[in-house]
C-alpha cells in the first residue's frame, strides 16, 4: 500500500472516531448480587436509564425512570396491532422447520383479536 493511500486510511478512521466520540450513549445502572452498580447497554428490569456523553464518560442532568412491565406490555401490544393492521406482509415459522410462512388473513385477524385484547387488559392496568 502506498503512503498517500495509507495516510488517507489512517486520517479517515480518526475523524470516525472523533465524529464518534462526540456522541451519546445510553447505559441502564443497576444494583449487583452483592449491591455494587452495574452498568449495562442491555436494559434489565429495575434498571435506571442514563444518557452518557461518549467523549467525556458524563452523565447526562436527566435521567428516566424505567418502564415498568405493563407499561412495557401495553407498547408491544399497541405496535402488534399497528402492525397487524397495516398492509405489511406478515410470517411466522407455524411448524418448527426453520421457515417462515405468511399468515393468512384468518391467522391475521385473530392475532388482531389477541392484540386488542392485550391493550384492553395491559394499557387499563396501566392507567390505574
Amino acid at each position: 500500500m502506498n503512503r498517500l493511500a495509507l495516510s488517507f486510511l489512517v486520517a479517515t478512521t480518526l475523524c470516525a472516531g472523533l465524529a464518534h466520540a462526540s456522541e451519546k450513549t445510553t447505559v441502564y445502572k443497576s444494583k449487583g448480587a452483592s449491591g455494587e452498580n452495574v452498568y449495562s447497554q442491555l436494559e434489565v428490569s429495575g434498571a435506571e436509564r442514563q444518557s452518557v456523553d461518549a467523549g467525556t464518560g458524563q452523565v447526562a442532568a436527566e435521567t428516566e425512570t424505567p418502564k415498568t412491565e405493563i407499561q412495557i406490555a401495553c407498547e408491544r401490544a399497541r405496535a402488534n396491532l399497528e402492525l397487524l393492521g397495516s398492509d405489511n406482509r406478515l410470517q411466522r415459522d407455524k411448524d418448527g422447520d426453520g421457515e417462515p410462512e405468511d399468515l393468512t388473513p384468518e391467522e391475521r385477524q385473530a392475532e388482531k383479536e389477541l392484540a386488542q385484547r392485550q391493550i384492553t387488559a395491559y394499557c387499563e392496568a396501566e392507567a390505574e
